[in-house]
């Protein structure tokens, strides 16, 4: 039975992952920025949700956080990400990791350093019981949102004419500009959906990691190397490497819990070594 837990505990932790490294991986592949802020906007969509949700109620707050998140990933594209679009990717790198951190240390002195509880919503607080087996309700909610996310952006990146579109920006920009698309409101959509999504996972982790300032780090590095793994802009890739680095943390804490920090590191080695572009991947990440 706790072999099954740490499989099912696994494949939730992936889900969440895949769903902030979807956002990750389109923002990279359209514009050609590594969005190093990317994790802040995690933080910001549990911290919007805990500060909102007793007052509005949860599912409201959970409807309201992600939009006011999309609204800072849309400034941040316009004010920040937008000046260095052509230039070399340490410059995009480093500028939204600057933003990032501040924004960190602003949450820190607003709030302070002291972690918050969220309490799950009534309709999922429960345990499921299976014979001797006994699971949380909110996991199961957890990863029926999360795949519904990654499903959302399935349908929008492979049957809708804005997703020929998208998909198109990520190997030629060009090109998209050339056939009359403008290619800066694109790259303003897709971050903006990126945001959306990477709030509404910070959402549904609020309840178990608790809220705190330094969330987003916990999830920004996992995220870029799903991106690695999966392959740039595949939501499929991402979805198995995400599964693959959940799974891999999961059962790691079993059976060697001291290096499960590195167990994902040398999982994404194994797989780059053998598949350079990411198992499903048809660009390198920054070519």
């Amino acid at each position: 039975m706790l072999i099954l837990s740490l499989i099912l505990n696994g494949i939730v932790l992936g889900l969440v992952y895949a769903a902030v490294a979807l956002g990750f991986s389109l923002v990279l592949g359209v514009s050609g920025v590594i969005n190093f802020s990317h994790g802040i906007t995690f933080t910001f969509g549990a911290y919007f949700f805990w500060v909102l949700y007793k007052v509005i109620g949860y599912v409201p707050a959970m409807i309201l956080s992600p939009i006011l998140v999309a609204c800072i990933g849309y400034l941040v594209e316009r004010l920040i990400i937008r000046r260095v679009y052509g230039q070399d990717p340490l410059f995009g790198l480093l500028i939204t990791l600057g933003f990032a951190i501040a924004m960190e240390e602003l949450i820190r002195m607003i709030f302070g350093p002291a972690a918050h509880n969220v309490d799950p919503p009534s309709f999922a607080s429960g345990i499921i019981i299976f014979g001797d087996f006994v699971y949380s309700q909110y996991r199961l909610f957890i990863a029926a949102v999360a795949l519904a996310m990654i499903a959302a952006t399935w349908l929008i990146t492979e049957r809708s004419n804005f997703g020929a579109v998208v998909k198109a920006g990520m190997f030629d920009h060009e090109m998209v500009g050339a056939l009359g698309h403008n290619l800066f409101r694109l790259r303003i959509y897709v971050m903006v959906l990126g945001s959306f999504a990477a709030g509404l996972a910070g959402i549904l982790a609020a309840p178990i990691w608790s809220v705190k300032s330094g969330m987003g780090n916990a999830i920004l590095m996992p995220s870029f190397l799903i991106v690695l793994m999966g392959g740039l802009g595949s939501i499929t890739g991402t979805l198995i490497g995400g599964l693959l680095v959940g799974l891999c943390i999961s059962l790691g804490t079993l059976v060697a819990p001291r290096y499960v920090d590195i167990m994902p590191f040398l999982l994404m080695g194994v797989i780059v070594y053998f598949w350079p572009r990411g198992l499903m991947g048809q660009q390198n990440i920054i070519e």
